[in-house]
């Protein structure tokens, strides 16, 4: 009699799993932040779409359901924590342009002959270096970004840029 209560529970924990709706297993699989487990749980939902009645049917195997609850016990904090390691200072922002467009309002060098260069628009940009670039005041220049979070003084006359570095 035992075992057949046991068939009973088993089948019964079957049908509650193969009920859940196709949103909260994709939705589950979304959450899982290892690449080769998120696929394996997509593989493991089985949609078949009958076009007679335009129904879906969704049966999720056992491991894909312990996985996604799995997923679920992580705590947001710790799984944003992980994610965000290493990259604090490489905040995408779309809003950001990579080349400004202006024109030179004074020249002037620092005492070891840096160029210090101040823009229409109220930015001064210091020269990284000492290399010569020719700069009149009236010229229009740019200011792109370069790698590793660098910046570029340039013409488009000509094809030199240096390294600058913003002070205001």
């Amino acid at each position: 009699m035992k075992p057949f209560y046991a068939i009973c529970f088993v089948i019964s924990s079957l049908q509650v799993s193969a009920a859940s709706p196709v949103e909260q297993a994709l939705e589950l699989c979304r959450a899982e932040q290892n690449s080769l487990r998120r696929l394996t749980c997509y593989d493991a939902i089985n949609t078949d779409i009958n076009p007679s009645t335009s129904t879906s049917a969704v049966v999720i195997s056992k491991p894909a359901v312990q996985e996604a609850i799995a997923v679920e016990e992580v705590t947001t904090a710790e799984a944003s924590v992980e994610s965000k390691f290493g990259l604090e200072h490489k905040v995408i922002d779309d809003e950001v342009a990579d080349k400004l467009s202006v024109t030179v309002s004074s020249v002037s060098y620092s005492p070891r002959k840096e160029l210090i260069v101040t823009f229409d628009n109220g930015q001064r940009w210091r020269q990284i270096g000492t290399e010569h670039y020719s700069i009149a005041v009236g010229e229009q220049h740019y200011v792109k970004r370069g790698v590793l979070n660098s910046f570029l003084l340039g013409n488009n006359n000509n094809n030199r840029s240096i390294k600058v570095k913003r002070d205001k």
